[in-house]
């Protein structure tokens, strides 16, 4: 698809999630700043792994998260694709194939970041990938740090995915996991030599624990190798395959009383409710800038809830939509 194709799809999911006053309250009113973010985020000529980021409490706002998997090997790269000063990291990662990996943007708008992006790679326990993708990014100084905790957290906590942030305070390496080794985070801590927690903490994961399943963690790494006081940890309502069943799981289910506990602690207010009447999973068709006529399999997802910790409290919580298109 062209860029402007892929566009025009972007803009259309954005009107199905805000439709019935739900952009604003979500969202807030600078939308176009979004949609402007997608466009420099485009890179590929597929529509991409798409995310809307925001919080459910105070001010209305949105960040964004996209990125490519192994398409970019099938189909190449945009010509004039910037990857926000990147390139050569998005060339090295339209080699790859074979690796389940995937390789994207993060865009921190909430924080008036509209011209810079953190960039992520999900290796899924390919570690041969990571030197080489932060060679090209001119970031080789994160991968020792980053190789010792993932070589202390082994197979039962391995690390997923590396990312940085360039604007963030510190530029912290990320690194997070989707394997869970056991029930109880503090396995994880020691092993990966994280000490700022507290018991209501590891009381709170386990009870959403028994809800939802975690889906996902994340510590950040300093310029020193230390693990900064952050901790983050995701849970999901369901397989993205039967979105049906995970809008129910947000309405009625045990992902509504994961978010009823989490509105109970102040981390959240009631605009959650309107999340499950975002979920749609539709094929249409849709006029390609040849005139021609494309069906268009489009879908709204609820993809997951992320906790942010900082030295034990629970600080801020994000929820995240995933907007997929594809061409039938």
């Amino acid at each position: 698809m062209q860029r402007d194709e892929l566009i025009n799809i972007f803009r259309l999911l954005i009107s199905i999630v805000s439709g019935e006053g739900r952009g604003e309250a979500l969202f807030g009113s600078e939308i176009s700043v979004v949609e402007a973010a997608f466009d420099r985020a485009l890179s590929g000529w597929t529509f991409p792994m798409v995310y809307l980021e925001f919080p459910l409490m105070g001010k209305p706002c949105c960040d964004l998260g996209a990125g490519y998997g192994e398409e970019l090997f099938r189909y190449g790269t945009l010509p004039d694709a910037q990857a926000f000063g990147y390139r050569k990291a998005l060339d090295y990662f339209a080699t790859i194939s074979g690796k389940k990996a995937a390789f994207g943007y993060s865009m921190d708008l909430s924080r008036g970041d509209t011209e810079r992006a953190g960039l992520y790679l999900q290796h899924c326990g390919n570690y041969d990938l990571i030197g080489p993708f932060l060679s090209a990014c001119g970031e080789e100084a994160r991968i020792p740090h980053y190789m010792t905790v993932s070589e202390r957290l082994g197979k039962s906590w391995q690390s997923d995915y590396i990312a940085f942030f360039p604007g963030r305070p510190g530029t912290p390496t990320r690194l997070g996991g989707y394997a869970f080794g056991s029930d109880d985070l503090r396995d994880l801590f020691n092993l990966a030599g994280f000490t700022a927690w507290e018991t209501d903490m590891i009381e709170l994961c386990r009870e959403l624990s028994t809800l939802c399943k975690p889906a996902d963690y994340q510590f950040d790494i300093l310029s020193d190798g230390t693990l900064s006081d952050d901790f983050g940890i995701a849970f999901s309502f369901g397989s993205q395959s039967r979105p049906k069943i995970v809008a129910e799981s947000l309405r009625s289910g045990p992902g509504a009383k994961l978010m009823k506990k989490l509105q109970e602690i102040r981390l959240i207010d009631d605009r959650w409710k309107m999340l499950p009447d975002t979920v749609f999973a539709r094929a249409l068709p849709f006029k390609a800038d040849d005139g021609s006529e494309k069906l268009i399999a489009l879908a709204v997802l609820l993809n997951m809830v992320k906790i942010k910790f900082k030295a034990g409290i629970p600080r801020s919580v994000k929820f995240y939509i995933a907007l997929e298109a594809s061409e039938l």
